[in-house]
C-alpha cells in the first residue's frame, strides 16, 4: 500500500478544517511537505470518488459533502491503489512444499484482513478524525 491513503486524510483533515473557505494544492502541498501536482493527483481521485469538489475559475478544493459522511472507508477505496492492501511476495521456489501454498494461504488470510479493515473505516468518519486530531497535544521539538 502507498501513502496515498494517508495523504487523502490530510488533505481531507485540511479541507475540512478550512471550510467554507477554499485551499489550493499549492497550499496542502506546503502542509503534507510534497508536490503540488502529488496532490492535485490525489485530489483527482477524491474528486472523482465525489469527497471534494473544484469550480472551473475559482482557485481551490473544498469538501464536496459534511466531515460527518465521509468515512475512511470512503477515502481508502478513493485512494487504494490497484493492487491489494498486502501483497504477496512472487517468485517463489515450486519445488517446496511451502512454496507451493504460501500464495494460496495468503491470498486467503489477506481478503479477509482487508474486509475487517475496510469493515472498520466505515465506522470512522472524517468529522471523528478531525476531532481526534485536535486532541492530540503536540510537544515543541526541542531545537539543538
Amino acid at each position: 500500500m502507498s501513502t496515498h491513503f494517508s495523504v487523502s486524510v490530510h488533505c481531507l483533515l485540511l479541507l475540512s478544517s478550512s471550510a467554507p473557505e477554499r485551499i489550493t494544492s499549492a497550499m496542502i502541498a506546503g502542509s503534507v511537505n510534497t508536490n503540488p501536482v502529488v496532490v492535485r493527483r490525489i485530489l483527482g481521485g477524491l474528486k472523482k470518488a465525489g469527497l471534494v469538489d473544484s469550480s472551473p475559475g475559482t482557485r481551490g478544493f473544498y469538501l464536496a459533502k459534511p466531515a460527518s459522511e465521509i468515512t475512511l472507508a470512503m477515502i481508502y477505496q478513493a485512494a487504494k491503489d490497484e493492487g491489494p492492501l498486502f501483497p504477496i511476495h512472487g517468485n517463489c521456489n515450486p519445488n517446496c512444499d511451502v512454496g507451493l501454498r504460501i500464495d494460496s494461504l495468503l491470498t486467503n488470510l489477506y481478503q479477509v484482513a482487508e474486509a475487517k479493515v475496510e469493515q472498520f473505516f466505515a465506522s470512522i468518519t472524517l468529522e471523528d478524525m478531525e476531532r481526534s486530531c485536535s486532541q492530540i497535544e503536540v510537544v515543541p521539538s526541542s531545537a539543538e
